[in-house]
Order: structure tokens, then C-alpha cells, then sequence
């Protein structure tokens, strides 16, 4: 008899295809079948155990045991509320004062004795030498008291005060006021006439196209102050700045020499007025001036 797969007993099959033992499926064929299903085989088995088991059970008559009386329901400890401690401070206990020490008596000195005084060595026998007696100093010669005199006494006059001269105080010079630059109009702009930078700065200030296109390819003689001098022969660098009267111009000139004339820039001090011919170059940040020369 084929064994089942799942319990490894013997068995058969049930209607239902399962184990009569343990109920598990059984697909094949090859078991034999039983003409009962596994509940009612189920049904049996535990029919069969409890006849068996009232068998062997003595009748026992139900007054001797008494009913047990059913557990009462625990009740559920609810948790007491936390109550809080408030901590108790202790005052410190204050110090106990030292005992002051009982002072002792002090002890009473004995009477002094005398101090005894060293024996006298005895005197030895040497003749005793008399100095002769000091000579008597000259007495001085007694003041002349002096009568007091009856005359007034004379003060003498206080001397008079000398003045001082008076300090003289440093002079004061009030710089002249720079004289007002005389307005020019485009149209009086001529080739070789004589213009002072404020002019040009003016005429630049109001319209700087028209005044570039009028002082295209002239030629002037500007009069005007030196700013700065720049010098560089080994970069072929010789030019002036020129500023006017006013010396807070929009506009300032830079005026450009050639190698002839570089002698001269080197002789120019800033702040010194000049004249010069130049020839008209354009703008940029300044209005730019070339083949310069000094007069």
C-alpha cells in the first residue's frame, strides 16, 4: 500500500482525494479508494475517543465536587497621579563662634637688682701735666649807636613806563580777481588770429562739434599758462598743458612740439604764461594742438 507524502503512513483514499490520516491531497491514482470522506472519517475518529475516554473515567457523582465559582473580573489599577516633591532646603547652620583662649596672667618680674657697677681699675702713679692757661681774646671794640634822625625819609620817584611799540601785523594780500574772459563767437574765428584758452574753453563748452568743424586745419596763436611739461626724448615725448586765467578750465589744451623746440620746453616753469603758434589737431579728453611753437 502506497505511503502518504506528507505524514509517510499508509493510507488510502478518501472520496474527496485526501489522506484519510491527515487530509492531504492525493492527485494520484495509484491509492486505493475508501467509500468515505475525510470529515466523516474525522467524525469517527473523534466518536471513538470519546467513548474510550468515558470508559476509563470513574463515575463520580456531581454533589462531591462543587461548581467552581467563576474568577471575578480583575480590575484594572488605574496609576496614581505622580504628585511632586518639593525639595526641602535646610538652612545652613551658621558658625559657631570660636572660644576665645582664656589669656594666662603674665608672670610677675622679680625684683630688679641694681646693676653692678665694674671695680675701678686702680690708678697708676704718673705725673700729672698742667697746661698753661688759655690766653684772654682782644674785646671788640663797642658799637657807635646811631641818634635817630628827626628827617623824614626820602622815597625815590617810580620809574616811568616804557612803552612798547606796537606789533605790527602781517599784511594781508587779497589776490586779484581774474579778469572776465571776453566772450568770442565761431564766426570771428580766422586763420592765424590771437585766442586765449579760456576762449577756446568757452567756445568748446557750448558747442564742441560746430567749434571743431570752425577750428579745423587753423592755424592761432593761444596765449594761455603752463600745467605741466612733459619731456620723454627716449620715447619721443614733448608736449605742454595749457590752461587758462580762470585755471579751472572743462576743457585743457595739450600742445605738442617737435625735436627742435625740446631745448626750450625744458625751460618752462609751471604756472608761467606763454605764447604760441599751433596748428589746430582735434579733440578728445582735451582739445590736442600740434607743431607748436614758442614765441
Amino acid at each position: 500500500m502506497p505511503s502518504c507524502p506528507n505524514c509517510g503512513r499508509q493510507t488510502l483514499r478518501t472520496i474527496d482525494w485526501a489522506c484519510q490520516w491527515c487530509g492531504y491531497p492525493l492527485v494520484s491514482r495509484a491509492f486505493k479508494k475508501i467509500d468515505k470522506t475525510f470529515k466523516e472519517i474525522q467524525a469517527e475518529r473523534s466518536l471513538s475517543s470519546k467513548s474510550a475516554q468515558s470508559e476509563e473515567e470513574p463515575e463520580v457523582e456531581p454533589e462531591e465536587y462543587p461548581a467552581e465559582s467563576e474568577p471575578e473580573p480583575e480590575q484594572e489599577l488605574k496609576p496614581r497621579p505622580k504628585i511632586p516633591v518639593k525639595p526641602v532646603y535646610q538652612p545652613f547652620p551658621e558658625p559657631k563662634p570660636e572660644p576665645i583662649p582664656e589669656s594666662k596672667p603674665k608672670p610677675v618680674p622679680e625684683a630688679v637688682s641694681k646693676p653692678v657697677e665694674p671695680p675701678t681699675p686702680p690708678k697708676s702713679e704718673q705725673p700729672v701735666i698742667q697746661l698753661p692757661p688759655p690766653e684772654p681774646k682782644p674785646a671788640s671794640p663797642p658799637r657807635a649807636e646811631v641818634a635817630p634822625s628827626s628827617e623824614p625819609l626820602i622815597t625815590p620817584p617810580p620809574l616811568p613806563k616804557q612803552e612798547l611799540p606796537p606789533t605790527p601785523r602781517p599784511e594781508i594780500k587779497i589776490q586779484p580777481e581774474p579778469p572776465p574772459v571776453t566772450a568770442i563767437k565761431l564766426e570771428e574765428i580766422r586763420d592765424g588770429m590771437e585766442i586765449t584758452a579760456d576762449q577756446i574753453d568757452a567756445l568748446f563748452k557750448a558747442d564742441k562739434s560746430a567749434a571743431n568743424a570752425k577750428f579745423a586745419g587753423k592755424t592761432l596763436v593761444i596765449h594761455g599758462i603752463v600745467e605741466k611739461v612733459f619731456v620723454r626724448e627716449h620715447l619721443e615725448i614733448r608736449y605742454i598743458m595749457l590752461t587758462g586765467v580762470q585755471k579751472k578750465l572743462t576743457w585743457s589744451l595739450r600742445c605738442a612740439f617737435d625735436k627742435d623746440e625740446s631745448a626750450k620746453l625744458t625751460r618752462l616753469d609751471e604756472g608761467q604764461a606763454v605764447a604760441l603758434r599751433c596748428k589746430y589737431d582735434g579733440y578728445s579728453k582735451n582739445i590736442i594742438f600740434k607743431d607748436c611753437v614758442l614765441l
